[in-house]
């Protein structure tokens, strides 16, 4: 499993990607951005991930709050940063953030389809 810095600092985000059989290489935690920053309803909260991010890269949890980043489920350590109705799941490695993916909030609970491909995207990662 692979992974792009996103941004640097003490507590580096990082998107994971994947590779195909035909070597192809996708990241769907960018992906996911992109294609909502195309839609006029997220353009906003998707440039607002960007401060978000920025000021967990630089602090840490203790710079955000649990508004913005909290447990999506706790059994199986996934995280979820939040922007108005966007989500952006990932894990914990240390002081390293990895995010996996991200959905449009639709209820109020996280959505446990996209929670499972989060847990099955961290095992992966910690397999290798």
């Amino acid at each position: 499993m692979s992974y792009h810095v996103l941004i640097p600092g003490a507590h580096r985000i990082c998107a994971l990607t994947k590779v195909g059989d035909t070597w192809e290489v996708t990241c769907p935690a960018v992906e996911f951005l992109q294609k909502q920053a195309a839609v006029k309803a997220y353009s906003s909260m998707c440039r607002g991930f960007a401060v978000v991010l920025g000021r967990y890269a630089t602090g840490g949890r203790q710079a955000v709050t649990s508004e913005m980043f909290h447990e999506a489920d706790k059994p199986n350590g996934i995280w979820q940063f939040i922007k108005g109705d966007l989500r952006l799941l990932c894990f914990i490695d240390k002081t390293d953030v990895f995010i996996t993916d991200g959905y449009v909030k639709k209820s109020q609970k996280a959505d446990r389809v996209e929670v499972g491909r989060a847990v099955i995207a961290k095992n992966n990662y910690f397999k290798t």
